[in-house]
């Protein structure tokens, strides 16, 4: 939640992390500065320190975990604020800089700006893997208990869409300001993403969703293709080898699964090929127009909205005769409040892991974000054989594995592509960071 104050805004959340992180680091620094005075510390003189002489140097150690931990709870109450500052004026490195909590009566150094954006992203990841996980767990739930995977994919977005309203018409977040050629922009965006989504979950209702993850593997396979036929781009040799395992690991995976369905396999496909054109229709509109205030969060929320009003007409002709006499029949086996409050987190579900995602992009490399989204691939894989018990055969084993693998391999041979690119339109540029690289793609 969030609450503006004197012009700045304050997040509940960032309170929450800076009060942890003020006890984590402010207790690691209180130990090493009581081993610095007492060096030879050990368990047997803890327990007679009240005896020892010492034991004023351990109070005023110990402040050290009183002081920042009293001002994140002044943040919270809006007495006190987060500033950046010169670790060397609190003793630390000259040319580092720190995240301090200050208040009237001064500051306290919670921990370095660089710990601060490695945990960050830490917890970005962690996240999206949970959140992620989550999603399709909770998907496959509702599917089971009621078999209607469009009108589940127009009320995941629709619960989205609620949701990102909420938070811009309370003003807890700026809502953006979008003109009549930044619409245009994202329309077929957003087009795509709403294909794309329908697709994964009629994937996932017709089969395992051990299944829809492997095939859906192979999305670096379409997007190089549409790359190559409507931008005309080719693929260096690295890339193009990297996507026969991909093809065969599906291709394996495919031929092995026990609850094969063609159903399943075509709404995967469909998948990547919407999600492929996605990709290519950002990469055409990146000069284009997109609004005021387009922050991640806020483009992802805008998409969601339009990806609404594109999968709820969807939903009512593919599926809207017969929602009535299904609903019926799946109450029988299951209470309603159940379907309805699996119906709400996946769409949480769903809408948040997207957005965590895109912020976990906007401050890594794009080759980092892309291994992590083959470790969530994995990690979704493997939570969803598990809960939902479904048998894989060995052959259905490796070529899941295959297919993974190969995902990563494309991950690395496209990163490096880029990177040559990069330097045979600019020989002498100097190679950006991983995070001014991410912030430029």
């Amino acid at each position: 939640l969030e609450v503006q104050r004197h012009g700045r805004h304050i997040t509940n959340r960032h309170a929450m992390f800076s009060l942890l992180l003020a006890l984590l680091f402010s207790s690691v620094d209180a130990y090493a500065s009581v081993s610095r005075t007492v060096p030879a510390l050990s368990a047997r003189s803890v327990v007679f320190m009240a005896d020892k002489p010492s034991l004023n140097t351990l109070k005023v150690d110990i402040s050290r975990v009183v002081e920042p931990a009293q001002k994140a709870l002044g943040l919270v109450r809006g007495q006190a604020e987060s500033q950046r500052v010169s670790c060397s004026d609190f003793g630390g490195e000259d040319n580092e800089e720190c995240l301090a909590l200050c208040d009237s009566d001064g500051c306290a150094v919670v921990a370095s700006s660089a710990t601060m954006r490695t945990l960050k992203i830490g917890v970005y990841f962690a996240l999206w893997f949970a959140l992620s996980t989550g999603y399709n767990i909770a998907n496959k739930v509702r599917l089971n208990a009621l078999a209607l995977p469009w009108s589940h994919s127009a009320a995941s977005l629709g619960v989205g869409t609620a949701f990102v309203s909420f938070l811009w018409c309370t003003g807890l977040r700026k809502p953006p300001k979008l003109s009549k050629a930044a619409v245009l922009t994202l329309a077929p965006i957003a087009f795509c993403h709403s294909i794309g989504h329908i697709g994964a979950v009629v994937s996932a209702g017709a089969g395992a969703v051990s299944f829809t993850q492997i095939v859906k593997a192979s999305e670096p396979v379409f997007t190089c293709g549409l790359s190559a036929l409507l931008l005309g781009q080719t693929v260096s040799l690295p890339v193009a080898v990297s996507l026969l395992p991909i093809v065969f690991g599906v291709a394996l995976a495919s031929v092995s699964e026990l609850s094969f369905t063609w159903m399943a396999f075509a709404g995967a496909m469909l998948s990547n090929l919407a999600f492929a054109a996605r990709n290519i229709f950002s990469r055409v509109s990146m000069d284009k127009p997109k609004g005021e205030n387009m922050t991640p969060e806020n483009l992802f929320g805008v998409l969601t909205v339009m990806s609404f009003i594109y999968a709820l007409p969807m939903a009512l002709v593919m599926e809207g005769p017969k929602v009535l006499a299904t609903w019926a029949a799946a109450t029988q086996a299951v209470a309603p409040s159940h379907i309805l409050k699996y119906t709400v987190s996946t769409g949480l579900y769903f809408y948040l892991y997207n957005e965590v995602a895109m912020l976990a992009l906007n401050n890594v490399h794009p080759v980092t974000h892309a291994v992590a989204n083959t470790i969530k691939r994995v990690v979704i894989l493997l939570a969803c054989v598990l809960f939902f018990r479904t048998p894989m055969t060995p052959l259905c084993i490796a070529g899941s594995s295959i297919a993974i693998i190969g995902s990563y391999f494309y991950s690395m041979a496209k990163g490096k592509s880029k990177v040559a690119k990069a330097v045979e339109a600019d020989p002498g540029a100097n190679l950006p960071d991983e995070q001014s690289s991410s912030k430029a793609q």
